[in-house]
């Protein structure tokens, strides 16, 4: 791996395509150096006049309905109940998938590569630190430096410490899902066709365990939409680098664009049950207030004067056009092409911060007008409604007005 400065980058599309590095980029090294374990627990640093950190009394340590999944058997298999048949049934698909794959593993460049290997170590550890480039590079700085000094022990309680993070657990970790699927990974079915990308840094990144879903995508995806819970300015952004870590598994060659759309499913889903648990709402709610207090405080402006003055890490409109090409990696359209969108029902909490004026049904309705086309493998048609079509970056980014009939516009 190059020791240059690389901005974390991503694929345009299944075709591989390549963006430029940006201003705000910071060195691999750099940012592999903070993803070495949780923030939690880092001894907290007090400076005169900045705000006192104050962890979680011991009453939000349980207590969260959401703590077990409200599908069947109480974890989010049911989320991605079409991959029996897509992979019993449906020869060419599962060719399709692995053909991709092969593409994107063989065809990525360094800058994907070094992406990839501090997404797959982040999981145990220092998730935060490698999802915040996100931020922008001012507040994302502000952001490692809060971390570094313990300074953000709610945030951190709720969203750090990998699997052991208090937004996570046994219900979303997909640990179950794997093994009720038991699809193997890419580079068990197929090693001659996948290029390994170890390094004596990063140890054997290519685990023997199932493969659907992704329980990295799952993880970073559910993180990222929290996270777009807190700070909605930058929802867009958080939401695209949540997708980016999904498809940094692909670059790797150890999950199928499969695993990682059934992963962002699973994710969506966890995050929406999360923020619909009045308890963990509350928490996230304390978690905001304290995140939002500490950054202004370091770089002495508001989040929106932040935002506004900040180098992004991905422009918005580039965030939803590089979207656009991971729904469905050009997997073949395998079920109605016109089907209606199904909203399911948790979803629209998931826009509460980032439209905090519209109604439960407007908010649906924006979910609706900027999901994915129809038709996916994993697209399921039913009653309960299509995570896989769900797009929060798109969603996110829409400008919403109501017109003087009650009309929605979304643009």
């Amino acid at each position: 791996m190059k020791a240059n400065v690389v901005k974390l980058s991503a694929l345009l599309t299944a075709a591989s395509l390549v963006c430029a590095p940006a201003a705000n980029a910071i060195t691999v090294p750099q940012l592999r150096s903070e993803v070495t374990g949780s923030s939690i627990g880092a001894p907290i640093v007090q400076h005169p006049g900045a705000p006192v950190p104050r962890p979680f009394s011991p009453q939000y340590l349980t207590g969260y309905i959401s703590d077990i999944s409200p599908y069947k058997y109480g974890i989010y298999a049911e989320v991605n109940r079409l991959f029996p048949q897509v992979r019993d049934t449906q020869p060419q698909t599962m060719a399709a998938n692995l053909d991709t794959v092969v593409r994107i593993n063989n065809t990525a460049s360094a800058e994907q590569i070094a992406t990839a290997q501090v997404d797959a170590v982040a999981s145990a550890g220092g998730l935060l630190a490698a999802l915040s480039p996100a931020l922008g590079a001012e507040f994302g700085e502000a952001f490692r430096a809060a971390l570094r000094e313990g300074r953000l022990p709610k945030t951190s309680y709720l969203l750090d410490n990998g699997y052991l993070a208090r937004t996570g657990g046994i219900a979303n970790s997909t640990l179950i899902e794997k093994r009720v699927f038991n699809y193997p990974r890419p580079h068990i079915v197929a090693p001659e066709r996948i290029k390994r990308y170890n390094t004596p840094e990063t140890g054997d990144l290519y685990l023997t365990s199932p493969a659907f879903p992704s329980g990295h995508t799952n993880q970073a995806t559910m993180t990222t939409t929290l996270l777009a819970y807190m700070v909605p300015e930058l929802a867009p952004q958080l939401h695209y680098r949540g997708a980016e870590a999904g498809n940094s598994r692909i670059v790797l060659g150890v999950h199928y664009p499969l695993d990682v759309i059934g992963g962002r499913m699973s994710g969506y889903a966890a995050a929406a049950d999360r923020l619909n648990d009045p308890k963990m709402r509350d928490a996230l709610n304390q978690a905001g207030a304290e995140l939002r207090a500490e950054i202004e405080w370091r770089t002495g402006k508001t989040i929106a004067q932040l935002v506004a003055t900040d180098v992004p890490y991905v422009s918005t409109a580039e965030a939803v056009r590089r979207m656009e090409g991971w729904m469905g990696y050009g997997l073949p359209t395998v079920y109605f092409p016109d089907a209606a969108m199904e909203i399911p029902q948790a979803a629209p909490v998931l826009l509460a911060a980032r439209f905090p004026d519209l109604s439960w049904e407007q908010r649906a309705e924006v979910l609706r007008r900027t999901a994915a086309p129809s038709g996916n493998p994993l697209d399921w048609q039913g009653p309960g409604g299509s995570w896989q079509r769900i797009n929060l970056t798109a969603a996110t980014a829409a400008t919403v007005t109501v017109a003087a009939d009650g009309a929605l516009v979304v643009r």
